[in-house]
């Protein structure tokens, strides 16, 4: 099998963490072109980028324009996605982009129309959506084994670093909005992936650090309810100190629960059920190889035909259930989806 040839487009942070799992499916994956405003940005990420050699190019068309790229990895800013996205389209190229989706659910069908109308994958680019203990404890759930879903809580607090909101993540018409948009709708993908579709959320949020940029809330909490009755919660945060100081998530059922990313070495998932004891099901944490597993699963679906597990249609769900936090949380009221 030839390998894919692929252009990064964008070469701020979380590129670094793209070009790391290109490496490691090296035999599959070209990294042929480093993509940014900032010349020194693309060198930077070419040099990262192992044996491949890529091109430096400040301008996306120009990455687009070149027949031997025959995809693109959109790591941009909020803002950019749906532009950058119909584009590549547009010009016939398969489209991973970093999440969230769009800013907003009409941005993310603009996005899925380009590429069905073009005959060229959108993959939602979600590192949890592929991570292995999520999607075995979503599994778990649905073969019943806890039993009838009770109920899920989440938490996913942190302290983000202040430079990374200097530019546009600090500006929240860019951004989308503040952290539960940026951060906090990793956890959201995962709630909806184990728990299923959320028929209502009730929020309240709060600005507790205000360098990180004006409107742009640092703190959450949601009130979830489901289509099928049981009930989630998510506390996410990027103002708090010690990250990991409490599980990621804990799915409780009727005949025991799931803990994802316990405490202590690989307790990636821990399966409890009344009088026994617990059981270690993964390993692995969701974090631990969470870009490669991302990308090895684009490079599955672009040359093999697998079925998409991150689709760009729950990409667009995220999003609505941020932005229904959002209206909830400035009425307080809860908001039907």
């Amino acid at each position: 099998m030839s390998r894919l040839n692929i252009a990064i487009v964008g070469c701020g942070d979380i590129s670094g963490a793209h070009l790391r799992a290109y490496r490691h499916h090296g035999d599959r994956v070209r990294v042929a072109a480093c993509c940014d405003r900032s010349r020194e940005k693309a060198e930077t990420a070419a040099t990262q980028a192992g044996n491949d050699a890529p091109k430096v190019i400040v301008d996306y068309v120009e990455a687009l324009a070149d027949p031997e790229i025959e995809a693109v990895d959109l790591c941009l800013p909020h803002h950019l996605h749906a532009e950058a996205a119909i584009a590549a389209a547009r010009a016939g190229k398969h489209i991973l982009c970093e999440k969230p989706l769009g800013r907003s659910p009409e941005e993310c069908d603009l996005m899925i129309e380009a590429a069905r109308e073009a005959g060229v994958v959108l993959m939602h680019g979600e590192p949890m959506r592929t991570a292995g203990n999520v999607r075995q404890a979503a599994n778990v759930v649905r073969e019943g084994g806890i039993g009838t879903l009770v109920g899920l809580q989440a938490a996913f607090a942190y302290w983000q670093r202040a430079e990374l909101n200097r530019e546009w993540r600090g500006r929240s018409a860019e951004a989308g909005g503040g952290h539960l948009m940026d951060g906090g709708i990793h956890i959201i993908d995962v709630l909806r992936q184990i728990g299923g579709d959320v028929a209502a959320v009730h929020a309240m949020t709060n600005e507790i650090r205000p360098e990180l940029g004006e409107g742009c809330e640092d703190i959450a909490v949601l009130n979830l309810r489901y289509v099928g009755g049981h009930l989630g919660q998510l506390f996410a945060s990027h103002a708090a100190r010690g990250r990991g100081a409490a599980p990621l998530m804990t799915i409780f059922g009727t005949e025991g629960c799931l803990t994802l990313d316990a405490h202590g070495e690989r307790r990636g998932l821990l399966l409890f059920r009344p009088g026994q004891p617990e059981e270690v099901l993964c390993t692995e944490y969701s974090w631990h190889t969470g870009y490669e597993r991302l990308i090895g699963h684009f490079l599955d679906v672009v040359q093999d035909g697998a079925p998409l597990h991150a689709t760009p249609q729950d990409g667009r769900e995220n999003v609505r259930l941020v932005l229904a936090a959002y209206q909830s949380a400035r009425t307080g009221r809860e908001v039907e989806l």
